[in-house]
């Protein structure tokens, strides 16, 4: 079973970007080396190693690439004041300019039928107002679902992928580092007994050595690249590009018994 066959059992492109490839390059610093030496001399292991993949090994690192990065979005979130979703439709948020923001409002009113507070009634009571951003993003996602979205659904993955990338961050970086040393130890670099460092053999690394150093080296630069900005900057455009979808939905008929709805409590997502 090779690494394609493994990613086509997670059909998903959600889960298999923004959750299994974080999780697949947590790893792979260990996964060179260990596949470059013993793999051609033992096809056993390479089996055991693809049997243990398919019996849920990328599953696994998927979920917990996904329970961290809800673990760091519940800091982030206490952080920011709110989801960017929120953030975005308040009137005190300068993400937006208020042309920009005035128009989403209008358009959750026509299209969703939900009263948006003004900036007094915000003021008064942030808590309601929140509830009130909260309940429109929720409808609008589950009005946005589907292939129709494909934009909209680059976009959440984008955000799912870096921000589960910064919450396995820690981890990835240490087995960059290991991966450095077994590269090192496998160039013969650098000697354990005695302890012992041979810059001459820098030129000549080896094949297995210096691949396990190039992608150690470099996943290490890579995982740098992530930071709580970053994510939130990512948040703001999916946020965006969430409520630009508006255009395409159909202006709701309001009936004489109708009231418009009010927020509602919660805001979910695909994470």
């Amino acid at each position: 079973m090779n690494l394609n066959d493994i990613l086509d059992n997670v059909r998903d492109p959600y889960d298999r970007k923004a959750r299994t490839f974080p999780g697949l390059l947590t790893v792979l610093p260990l996964l060179v080396p260990l596949l470059w030496i013993f793999g051609p001399k033992s096809p056993v292991l390479t089996s055991l190693l693809g049997l243990v993949a398919g019996c849920g090994a990328i599953y696994a690192l998927g979920s917990v690439a996904r329970g961290r990065g809800k673990r760091l979005e519940d800091k982030l979130v206490k952080d920011w004041g709110g989801m960017p979703t929120t953030l975005i439709l308040r009137h005190r948020d300068t993400f937006l300019d208020g042309v920009s923001k005035k128009r989403y409002h209008d358009e959750i009113k026509a299209k969703l039928k939900i009263v948006v507070p003004t900036a007094g009634e915000e003021a008064e009571n942030p808590g309601a107002a929140d509830d009130t951003y909260i309940g429109a993003t929720r409808h609008l996602r589950e009005l946005t679902r589907g292939k129709a979205n494909a934009l909209l659904l680059k976009e959440n993955i984008a955000y799912g992928f870096h921000r589960n990338m910064l919450a396995m961050r820690p981890v990835g970086m240490l087995t960059c580092l290991l991966g450095i040393v077994l590269g090192l130890l496998l160039s013969k670099i650098a000697q354990i007994r005695p302890l012992k460092f041979d810059a001459d053999n820098l030129l000549s690394p080896g094949a297995a050595g210096g691949m396990t150093l190039v992608v150690a080296i470099a996943l290490l630069f890579f995982w740098w690249h992530f930071n709580d900005d970053q994510v939130r900057r990512m948040g703001y455009v999916y946020a965006e590009r969430l409520f630009e979808s508006m255009k395409s939905l159909p202006t709701k008929r309001q009936n004489k018994a109708e009231k418009p709805l009010q927020g509602e409590a919660s805001e979910g997502a695909k994470t």
